[in-house]
């Protein structure tokens, strides 16, 4: 069950990796990261979340150099959350 939530999580966070387009004069390229959670109640569930993404933009995008993170946003239906964030390469 664990590595069928795991297997999840990962699907999720790749899906959720999209590339956003910026205006013909920016030189940024950015995407969109996602992290999902759940827990026994929605605190352990919200933090879980943005430890994953952190872990996820620490571990996976390490390789960009002056990368940016906006500013997480995490967003909790009952005890499973979802933390987003906006990655830039300048």
């Amino acid at each position: 069950m664990r590595r069928l939530l795991l297997a999840g999580i990962a699907l999720a966070v790749l899906a959720g990796a999209a590339v956003v387009s910026r205006p013909a004069g920016a030189l940024e390229n950015c995407s969109v990261v996602t992290a999902t959670a759940d827990g026994r109640n929605r605190d352990v569930a919200a933090d879980r979340a943005q430890r994953r993404l952190h872990h996820y933009v620490a571990r996976n995008l390490s390789s960009l150099t002056g990368k940016t993170v906006s500013h997480v946003t995490t967003n909790c239906i009952r005890t499973v959350c979802e933390s987003r964030a906006i990655v830039c390469q300048h």
